[in-house]
């Protein structure tokens, strides 16, 4: 017998004729079979099956902030943002974290280690958040540019979430959790709207048992 809590841990999906049911957070919900369709042609579009970055891939045991801080390493003319956030006179407090990884092009690549929706929500959000305060605080996009050695004009004309998903399984429309399926095409939506560009691609488990610098293969 599956307690009520346990349940709140998982997300599932499941088919009964025509008709698509979710798990999450322990309340089963179901999706309009139109809507349904309408959303994985979405997310296809945003998972592409030739990602734009490279990225290498993520060792066994190494943190977020251990990858993040090593693929400039790896991968030459990459920028670390991790936990460097820009404060202003309006966003006080922890200031705002622009992105995990700038891209040579200056890409803003946001990375998550996900096994479940709620990590992913967070890393939409995130971008949404960046994107947000770049285009709308001239201050924020000064100091920003600044520290990435940016044009003082940058204005962010790509976002890539970059995801793991716990498990080792490769990111895809299917294997992406069914919440962050819908979360995603509402974060795309957002985003485009303000002119910005918008990939989802996934990171390679490495399979080695080293826990040094990420490998440049």
């Amino acid at each position: 017998m599956v307690s009520d809590r346990a349940l709140r841990w998982i997300e599932a999906e499941v088919s009964l004729g025509s008709r698509r049911f979710f798990l999450l957070d322990g309340e089963w919900y179901e999706t309009d079979p139109a809507y349904l369709i309408s959303l994985q042609e979405a997310v296809r579009r945003l998972i592409r099956r030739r990602p734009s970055l490279d990225l290498p891939a993520w060792l066994p045991g190494q943190s977020e902030r251990a990858y993040n801080e090593a693929v400039p390493d790896a991968r030459p003319g990459f920028l670390c943002f991790d936990r460097d956030t820009v404060r202003t006179a309006f966003h006080r407090g922890n200031g705002v974290e622009v992105c995990d990884l700038l891209a040579p092009d200056g890409t803003l690549v946001m990375v998550k280690r996900a096994g479940g929706s709620g990590p992913l929500s967070h890393l939409f959000g995130q971008g949404v958040v960046a994107v947000q305060t770049l285009l709308n605080s001239p201050e924020a996009r000064g100091k920003f540019a600044r520290a990435a050695g940016l044009p003082p004009d940058f204005r962010p004309t790509k976002v890539v979430f970059a995801v793991l998903l716990k498990g080792h399984a490769d990111l895809t429309p299917s294997t992406l959790y069914p919440f962050s399926r819908i979360t995603l095409v509402h974060t795309a939506r957002t985003l485009e709207s303000w002119g910005v560009e918008v990939e989802v691609i996934g990171i390679r488990q490495d399979t080695a048992t080293e826990s040094g610098a990420v490998r440049a293969a």
